[in-house]
Parts: structure tokens; C-alpha cells; sequence
């Protein structure tokens, strides 16, 4: 009877702790998730002057005019930090250098809704 016992108190200490563990990865992968910010910076002008689409469903590829050098269009990364809403291309070089946005695909050029 005591064997039983011990054995009680073991599975009730394994099961608790597998709980926690579960628990600690599923608060994680959540964490990852919404971490993602994905919000979509469109180029309006040929010096690279970037602004925030209201939803990044609104981008589309085929409104990038190639007047410009510079980057049609950025989206933010996962990577924790601050991006504004506007901003210049020398901004967007440094938020890219962070690591904060990366360009949507390789092409140049003003965004023409």
C-alpha cells in the first residue's frame, strides 16, 4: 500500500510538471505569433518617401511604377522595436541595417494606387 502511495505522489509531481511545461510552450509559440507586426510601407514619391498602408491586403505588386531606385515597398518584421509611419529613405536604410523592416520583393520604384 505505501508502494502505491509513492507511486500516487510521483505521477501527481510528473503530471504537474508536464503541465507546466506544456503551458510554457504553448505562451511561447503564442508570444511568437503576435509578435509579427507586418504592416506594409509603400514608396509615394521618387526620393523614396515611405507611408503605411491602412491594411497590408491593400499592396499590390503591380501598382510599383519603376521610376524610382528606390525600394517599391517595405514590411516589418517580428523584430522587436519602434517603426514610424512615414519616413525617409535614409530612415529606411537604417530601419533595414535593424533589422525592423525588409523589402517586400526586389522591386524599385513609386507605389501608384
Amino acid at each position: 500500500m505505501e508502494r502505491i502511495k509513492n507511486y500516487g505522489k510521483l505521477l501527481l509531481g510528473v503530471a504537474t510538471i508536464g503541465g507546466a511545461i506544456l503551458t510554457q510552450s504553448f505562451t511561447q509559440q503564442a508570444v511568437k505569433t503576435t509578435k509579427f507586426a507586418g504592416e506594409v510601407y509603400v514608396n509615394g514619391s521618387s526620393s523614396g518617401s515611405y507611408q503605411k498602408l491602412t491594411s497590408p491586403g491593400e499592396y499590390d505588386p503591380n501598382n510599383c511604377q519603376e521610376t524610382s531606385d528606390q525600394n517599391c515597398a517595405w514590411r516589418r518584421t517580428s523584430t522587436p522595436g519602434t517603426v514610424p509611419d512615414n519616413f525617409d529613405a535614409s530612415t529606411a536604410s537604417s530601419l533595414h541595417a535593424a533589422g525592423l523592416i525588409e523589402p517586400m520583393n526586389d522591386d524599385k520604384g513609386v507605389y501608384i494606387p
